[in-house]
């Protein structure tokens, strides 16, 4: 079977597993991941962290976003721009945030644009990830392009629940691994992105 086909089977069983876990699971599950994030050296040091509001299934890292602004950090999220693209726009406060194209709230176009490579380290949302750090994105390729334009040697950790993790994503050769994953159960990989 194609990778392509393998991924959107994928996607389907972790969604529906997904809508089926226990009530309280995802805010748990949330806090701990939370946690974990917020004691990563790679985001102690980072000045400039690029992450993203998350939308409805996700890990919800609003608490780690508040604690690093309120830390005084650099901090960046999505604004889809046009199909398969978005770029990065600096916010000081979560209520800049206004509905886009996803209805999931992203900074407006008025906010300070942050260069790629001024990212030293992004937090990245997916449908699912394994241990070794291969990601399964909603399949529009947005943050396959920005990884494909992100600094060498920038630091990433993509959040997933444990529950919904695969023994193996399917991979395509465009697919780069993500460092680090981070889990309510643990965290996964080490180092930095790699070209």
């Amino acid at each position: 079977m194609e990778t392509a086909k393998q991924k959107h089977i994928l996607r389907g069983q972790v969604k529906a597993k997904a809508a089926a876990l226990p009530p309280g699971y995802q805010e748990r599950a949330s806090a701990a991941i939370c946690r974990r994030l917020l004691s990563l050296p790679e985001l102690a040091a980072a000045g400039t962290v690029f992450g993203f509001y998350p939308g409805p299934g996700e890990p919800d890292i609003l608490p780690v976003l508040e604690a690093l602004l309120a830390g005084g950090k650099r901090v960046a999220l999505p604004r889809c721009t046009s199909p398969g693209v978005m770029e990065a726009r600096q916010v000081e406060r979560l209520d800049q945030l206004s509905p886009g194209r996803y209805r999931i709230p992203e900074p407006g176009p008025d906010r300070p644009l942050v260069p790629w490579n001024e990212v030293a380290f992004a937090i990245l949302p997916c449908v699912t990830a394994d241990r070794a750090g291969n990601r399964l994105g909603h399949g529009g390729g947005y943050y396959d392009r920005f990884l494909a334009m992100a600094p060498e040697g920038m630091g990433a950790a993509v959040v997933c629940f444990a529950s919904l993790m695969p023994q193996r994503v399917p991979t395509e050769a465009h697919d780069r691994p993500i460092p680090l994953v981070i889990t309510e159960e643990g965290t996964f990989g080490a180092g930095s992105l790699e070209k």
